[in-house]
């Protein structure tokens, strides 16, 4: 702006013909990044243009009435300060030294920083909603490239948003909004439906199996933790959290149909999810057959034998579910519901079945689905296990079951030995009778036919302190030939029993130990549990509940034996044994009488590693009673010399199967150790000593077949089996 004001007097109007008229030329606005001190007097030159500067003098100010009263000047103009972000306008006053006649105009002053802010990082569950920014405006690109963002953009992704301004288009500033976007799952979970028996709207619910089922629709990776609760206020605070041991055997308190929550907490976020369970009407419907395998080829009749041990399944809606043939070749599905279900048989690699499957119908097409297996590849395979049936207590009565069976397509004639520690062991009897020689029994079969399988039931006592002591370890090893075998991997098995007093009679057990060599894990774990009905009335069923440790391979379980009829189902690693209609008195009336037990085997899966453990725990159903929850039978893969074995001295045999020589690993042994190779008949055929941690032995005597090695030092032994090939 400019204001002129020109004083004239009388004499001059007389005297002087002209004048200069003085000026205030207008200078432009002063704008400054990141400098808050400015100096006026250089816009002097500015404002007074063509004027001499020595005729002149220029004076800055706050406001108009000051520059034109000539008052109040701005006192030191070349240390001039004004606020942030705020434009002030100075009046700017020349004035003549030759007329006092003065000329004022104005400009404006300010300054910014350049700066709006530090970068931010934000954690946003799902989604982040922009706030309005202080200054500046959002985009998708650095320097205020991409795209623009407003105010109120949801964010759902993590990505980077930048918050950019420049102030006056002199001063550009920037910052980063980290946005980190944690998706909490989108999960579903299926209701839980038990079979409600007796109709009152309350049943057992195994919970576990939700937790398992969304467990498998999030990444492991992302390290979630998953909690149950009974309310929706219990999830979203994260408190009083259903127990594992509650979970196994959950009541529900709602009747019919109750809805749990489930909880899934990433760490900086969590969701919560509902989980009806349902009491249910049961499904009465059964799927039902009998396998027979063809011995003549020319199909099957009833002159040909029933396929025992044989695994079928049936799968609903993508769910599988298993069960294994009796020794009458007969299937059983309980529960199964209606709708379309295939059943077929598994493991066809050495059978072939007709039909390939059913598909049936339910409840329409309730019926029996018999199949005949024919030999595909025909074999010689027979195999033998020994497990325990009662504890080793010493100067008790403990028993053993040794199972035999033809896994081959041949009818097979051959003997079974054992061999037990005489110094821990004295023999009672056994059924069938064995023939008694020194530490060893024999038992010769024949006529066993494909599919069949037969068990010998062996009973010693237990010698008395101080010769047997709680914790020593009783050791048994069984071996069978037949008239021919294929795979002689499976013609022995050695059982390490650990000598106990008082026990629980509900208990699950591995009979391998706590521990197992990396050699050993390439075979089979066998696991037994234990029931007693310690109740005041028989128990019409029984059911045992497992879940299959995740470093078993499922495929390879399979059911080896039991104390009463049973029926097994598995649907994943979730295996039932079903034990309806036994009847089972309890203890204060017939305390024998009241004990059960089944058996089962299963091997670690392909690649497991030292230091990977199995742990296997089972719930026990007394009709309707909560379950009975076991102990944790845990195994872990260990090196020799690393295993605790009972003993101390722990050692691996190898190569396995070996050929021309063997060498013998016992990192723990000090001083010398007796080493006894045997046959499958107890038979010495080669002893010698050895020292230190790793010694070579000939083999050349030996022909082909299966042997059992023993190394005794510091007056215990352990025994391990080998294949000379």
């Amino acid at each position: 702006m400019k204001k002129k004001l020109l004083t004239f007097f009388a004499s001059a109007l007389l005297c002087v013909a002209g004048y200069s008229q003085t000026t205030a030329y207008d200078a432009p606005d002063m704008v400054q990044c990141g400098i808050e001190v400015f100096d006026l007097t250089l816009q002097n030159n500015i404002v007074l243009g063509n004027q001499d500067p020595s005729n002149f003098t220029v004076a800055y100010f706050h406001t108009e009435e000051n520059a034109i009263n000539n008052t109040n000047p701005i006192a030191d103009p070349t240390f001039y300060m004004t606020p942030e972000d705020v434009f002030i306008e100075v009046f700017v006053r020349v004035t003549s030294e030759i007329d006092d006649t003065y000329d004022v105009s104005s400009f404006s002053v300010g300054w910014g920083s350049g700066w709006i802010g530090y970068d931010e990082e934000i954690l946003q569950c799902e989604s982040y909603t922009l706030p309005v920014p202080e200054i500046g405006n959002y985009y998708t690109g650095p320097g205020g490239t991409g795209t623009m963002l407003m105010a109120g953009d949801v964010i759902t992704e993590t990505t980077n948003v930048y918050v950019y301004h420049n102030w006056s288009g002199i001063c550009p500033a920037e910052k980063i909004i980290y946005v980190n976007i944690y998706p909490i799952p989108a999960i579903t979970v299926s209701p839980l439906i038990a079979c409600d028996d007796d109709e009152d709207g309350y049943e057992i619910f195994d919970v576990a199996l939700i937790w398992e089922q969304v467990y498998a629709m999030l990444n492991a990776s992302d390290n979630y933790q998953i909690s149950i609760h009974e309310t929706n206020v219990d999830a979203q605070n994260g408190t009083n959290a259903l127990t594992f041991d509650q979970m196994w055997s959950y009541t529900n308190i709602v009747q019919y149909q109750q809805t749990l929550y489930v909880r899934v907490d990433g760490g900086t976020c969590f969701g919560v999810y509902e989980a009806p369970i349902v009491a249910g009407q049961c499904s009465d419907n059964t799927l039902t057959g009998t396998i027979t395998y063809d011995t003549d080829g020319n199909g099957c009749s009833s002159n040909d034998i029933p396929a025992a041990g044989v695994i079928v399944s049936y799968t609903h809606n993508n769910d599988v579910y298993y069960t294994f043939t009796d020794e009458n070749g007969q299937y059983t599905f309980y529960h199964v519901p209606d709708g379309d279900n295939i059943v077929y048989v598994n493991n066809t690699q050495q059978y072939a079945p007709t039909p390939a499957n059913y598909t049936v119908t339910l409840p329409e097409d309730e019926t029996e689905y018999d199949f005949c297996l024919a030999a595909a590849n025909p074999v010689n395979d027979v195999a033998v296990t020994i497990f325990p049936i009662l504890n080793a207590i010493p100067g008790m009565e403990t028993g053993y079951l040794i199972m035999y069976e033809n896994l081959g397509s041949y009818i097979q004639n051959g003997t079974i030995t054992l061999n037990f520690d005489d110094a821990m062991l004295s023999y009672n009897m056994s059924v069938p009778a064995m023939q008694l020689n020194g530490s060893s029994l024999t038992f010769s079969y024949s006529g066993l036919q494909p599919f069949e399988w037969e068990y010998v039931y062996v009973y010693f006592n237990v010698m008395q302190p101080p010769t047997v002591q709680l914790g020593d370890v009783v050791t048994l090893t069984v071996g069978i030939d037949g008239t021919s075998d294929d795979n002689m991997a499976n013609n022995s098995h050695v059982l390490n029993q650990v000598v106990v007093n008082s026990y629980d009679p509900n208990d699950i057990r591995v009979h391998e130990g706590a521990s197992i060599t990396p050699e050993q894990a390439e075979g089979y774990l066998h696991y037994t549990i234990r029931f007693q009905n310690e109740g005041t009335a028989n128990a019409q069923n029984v059911r045992i509940e497992t879940e299959l440790d995740a470093n078993l391979d499922w495929s390879t379980f399979e059911p080896i034996a039991a104390s009463h009829n049973y029926v097994t189902q598995r649907n994943e690693d979730n295996v039932e044994f079903i034990f309806n209609g036994i009847d089972l008195p309890y203890a204060d009336m017939d305390e024998p009488g009241s004990n059960g037990w089944v058996t089962y085997k299963i091997k670690p899966v392909s690649d497991i590693a030292l230091g990977d453990s199995m742990s296997a725990t089972a719930g026990i159903y007394f009709d309707f009673n909560e379950a009975i929850i076991t102990n944790t039978a845990t195994t872990t893969v260990q090196t020799a010399a690393s295993a605790k074995d009972f003993n101390n001295t722990a050692f691996v045999v190898y190569p396995n199967p070996a050929s021309g020589s063997v060498s013998i690993l016992a990192e723990n042994l000090t001083g010398e150790a007796d080493v006894v190779f045997t046959d499958v008949f107890g038979k010495t055929v080669l002893s010698t000593k050895v020292s230190g941690s790793d010694s070579s032995i000939n083999l050349s005597s030996l022909t082909s077949g299966m042997y059992f090695v023993t190394l005794s030092a510091n007056g215990k032994s352990v025994t391990q089996k080998i294949i000379i090939k």
